[in-house]
């Protein structure tokens, strides 16, 4: 079922999304994610180069340790991202882009 929304309520949600620091949301979630699978692997993989270390998840999106570091970081603006580099994070850590932007409990990862 198709739901139309009228211009005020498009207008009203885009608002809250202006307003809102989903921005700060995602810096801390990447961050928190990509920490909670670096320590796994460490406890189980002792002494092996760690796939999830920040500059092989760099790596991995084709940009600099530097760029990926200040995407991590909740007080650097502005931090850019983009849709595909969101979808290959995805899929490493195997949850939906849309928890990237809401507030998580880490302990839901395991």
């Amino acid at each position: 079922m198709i739901i139309i929304k009228e211009a005020y309520q498009m207008e009203e949600m885009a608002d809250i999304i202006r307003n809102s620091n989903y921005e700060q949301i995602l810096a801390e979630n990447l961050r928190n994610i990509r920490l909670t699978y670096y320590q796994k692997y460490k406890s189980l993989k002792k002494g092996v180069n760690n796939p999830y270390s920040t500059e092989n998840i760099a790596s991995l999106l084709n940009i600099s340790k530097r760029h990926y570091t200040r995407i991590e970081n909740p007080k650097y603006t502005p931090r850019n991202i983009n849709l595909e580099k969101l979808l290959i994070l995805s899929k490493v850590y195997n949850i939906t882009i849309d928890k990237f932007f809401k507030k998580i409990n880490i302990k839901e990862l395991d």
